[in-house]
């Protein structure tokens, strides 16, 4: 009995010291703990998810760019006509619109989108929807460049306008612009840059230019190529004097023969 009522009274000294206390408060944690890998999982479990969707949005998502023509426009959208199939364009308040015009890039808008327009859409393409969100969109020319040659007849140094006059009788205006590149042909020197102030009037020039809209028979010129004048068309003519007899001589009387009986 006694010795069962020493290790009692050990035990219960044990449990009460600094030592089992400390015990006692490093279990408590380890049944808390179950709970927050719970947590830790389903938050785990939960980013998966969110990266799954993610990568599903980007592969159904590209940018891509795509050229075509203009089958029908509105406010909100457009329908492009490739070589493959129709494409659903979708136009919002944020898409830019530019063209090349005079040889500058100019901002437009999507009132300025014809139908029959060349156009190239830079965006975002829904494989799932089938639609391109646009972001950006080039109208191309559709102005075929021109080619002729004549002889310049008049040049207008303050507008910079050419009057050229061809072999089939017809008159040209020619727009010189900044874009416009004027090359020079010698002999001596063959090809070389030019300007404007070298074209005089009674030179070949061989153009290539576009036609001005409204304007007949007139065309923005894109490069000039100067012959110089080899037809001599604009030349001084050259006056030959020609000597005339003189009228003043003084008559002379011829004598009578003499008759002799």
């Amino acid at each position: 009995m006694k010795t069962r009522l020493i290790t009692f009274i050990i035990a219960a000294v044990a449990f009460a010291s600094p030592l089992g206390m400390v015990a006692a408060q490093t279990a408590t944690p380890s049944s808390t703990r179950a709970p927050q890998t719970a947590t830790g999982s389903a938050q785990m479990e939960d980013l998966k998810a969110r990266l799954a969707t993610k990568v599903a949005e980007l592969r159904t998502v590209v940018k891509r760019a795509m050229y075509g023509t203009v089958k029908s426009v509105s406010v909100t959208s457009a329908a492009i006509e490739t070589k493959t199939k129709d494409i659903k364009i979708e136009l919002t308040d944020d898409v830019t619109v530019t063209q090349l015009i005079s040889g500058k890039r100019t901002n437009l808008s999507i009132e300025d989108i014809e139908t029959k327009d060349n156009v190239t859409v830079f965006g975002t393409y829904d494989e799932t929807l089938d639609l391109l969100k646009a972001q950006f969109i080039f109208i191309e020319s559709t102005v075929t460049p021109v080619k002729f040659s004549g002889i310049v007849a008049d040049v207008d140094k303050e507008d910079y306008v050419l009057t050229i006059n061809t072999s089939e009788g017809k008159s040209f205006t020619v727009d010189i612009e900044n874009t416009t590149k004027t090359i020079v042909w010698s002999k001596e020197g063959g090809l070389v840059k030019g300007g404007f102030s070298k074209i005089a009037v009674g030179d070949t020039v061989h153009i290539t230019g576009t036609p001005v809209a409204k304007k007949e028979n007139n065309y923005r010129g894109i490069r000039v190529l100067n012959l110089g004048n080899i037809t001599g068309s604009a030349s001084t003519p050259t006056t030959t004097v020609t000597p005339v007899a003189s009228a003043s001589a003084t008559p002379r009387n011829t004598p009578r023969p003499t008759v002799t009986p």
